[in-house]
């Protein structure tokens, strides 16, 4: 009997530790589950119709009046921000948990996250060593916060003598942020204090972006600003003025920087020089971030259409009426696919360079998407804190490799 009793424990212990290695943590309103929900097989059977599946499904257990609000993929990591204001941070490859952290009140406003590789932070010791680690950074009106993205620990709170009115970016030593007063801001990580601010007179409402040992800054002026944030003056090294405010987020890397303009125009600019490398003219203002894959860019403008746009020479590739965003790439038998989601949240399957339309499906039950022009898989969520991973049926193991982020994206 006292045999049976202590088989009985092991066997309970190891369940246990089973249900942990699924998903269980520190945080007591998280839970999370790789296996199918009861009603889930009809969605399972219709993604099967469109060559697509379920990878990973997980659930965030929510407080009472608690939903998620927002959604985000940048590079190995899922967050999810919930009505609470709580930052929620999953594997992206595997869907399990991996921290929560309360970043603001409830009634506080927070602004998109961004990532910073080999952040280096002196301990407080001068004769301890710098220690380097991957930064998440996550900012509301007054202040910003510097999380270990790996652990969740908070590393340091950034306080703010302005307003923030955007989200920021960081190059692992400074964090640039603007106000609505069109100051832009570099903050030490370190410790914390400002060390330049510059201005646009005008509001800035896009992220500052940093690229290249640059920082690229759009305004309701019109212009696009280059700077090299690292000299203590004579920062500016180049600007471009448009017909009409820039207020929506941009996408930099090393082929150029894009630009939605509401002078209804889409700028591409060489990011080294400033010269205008195209101009693709829409019908109405583009309001929305623009999105860049591997050959075309993508861009909505408001009260016109959804445009699939060559990368290399600025060409209308094709439109749609009711496309919305792209939310992720694949290549099926050599030829590049992307993933359109509309206006009344279908799903349409389209061929990249000649804009056919292959297959489509309603993305019934699901409210959340996260925006991806050049990855092979497809993230969405619910208010309620169910959190999908949809990827063809034919791709293989997804890894955090496969997940990184390029610069500027």
């Amino acid at each position: 009997m006292r045999t049976l009793i202590t088989c009985g424990v092991i066997l309970a212990a190891c369940l246990f530790c089973m249900y942990c290695a699924g998903g269980c943590g520190p945080d007591k309103h998280l839970i999370f589950s790789n296996v199918a929900e009861r009603g889930a097989s009809l969605e399972a059977q219709h993604l099967a119709k469109v060559d697509l599946q379920f990878y990973w499904r997980a659930r965030i257990r929510l407080a009472e009046n608690e939903i998620v609000r927002r959604l985000w993929r940048l590079d190995e990591n899922i967050y999810a921000l919930t009505s609470a204001n709580r930052l929620v941070a999953l594997d992206a490859a595997r869907g399990t948990y991996k921290w929560s952290y309360q970043v603001a009140r409830r009634i506080n406003k927070v602004f998109s996250p961004c990532h910073a590789d080999e952040v280096e932070i002196l301990k407080p010791d001068p004769d301890s060593p710098i220690k380097t680690f991957k930064a998440v950074l996550i900012n509301t009106l007054s202040y910003a916060l510097l999380i270990n993205r790996d652990t969740g620990k908070l590393v340091r709170k950034l306080d703010f003598k302005f307003t923030a009115n955007t989200s920021g970016s960081s190059d692992g030593e400074h964090f640039y942020v603007a106000s609505e007063r069109g100051w832009y801001y570099a903050v030490n990580l370190s410790n914390g204090f400002c060390r330049w601010t510059m201005s646009t007179k005008k509001t800035i409402t896009a992220r500052p972006t940093i690229f290249g040992k640059k920082l690229f800054v759009a305004s309701h002026d019109g212009k696009l600003y280059v700077i090299n944030p690292g000299r203590s003056k004579d920062r500016l090294l180049w600007n471009q003025l448009t017909d009409a405010p820039l207020s929506a987020d941009f996408f930099v890397d090393a082929r150029g920087c894009f630009v939605p303009g509401q002078d209804y125009r889409l700028h591409a600019y060489d990011n080294l020089t400033g010269e205008e490398l195209w101009r693709f003219v829409a019908r109405g203002p583009m309001r929305q971030p623009v999105q860049v894959g591997r050959e075309t860019v993508f861009q909505v403008a408001f009260g016109d259409r959804f445009y699939a746009v060559n990368l290399a020479n600025g060409r209308k590739r094709w439109d749609l009426k009711n496309g919305r965003i792209v939310l992720g790439s694949v290549k099926i038998n050599k030829n590049p696919y992307v993933f359109v989601l509309t206006t009344g949240k279908r799903l349409l399957i389209v061929h990249e360079i000649l804009g056919k339309v292959e297959k489509s499906l309603l993305m019934t039950g699901l409210d959340l998407f996260v925006p991806s022009a050049t990855k092979p898989v497809i993230y969405a969520a619910t208010t309620n804190g169910k959190i999908v991973c949809i990827r063809p049926v034919s791709a293989g193991h997804l890894t955090p490799k496969m997940l990184k982020d390029s610069p500027g994206n």
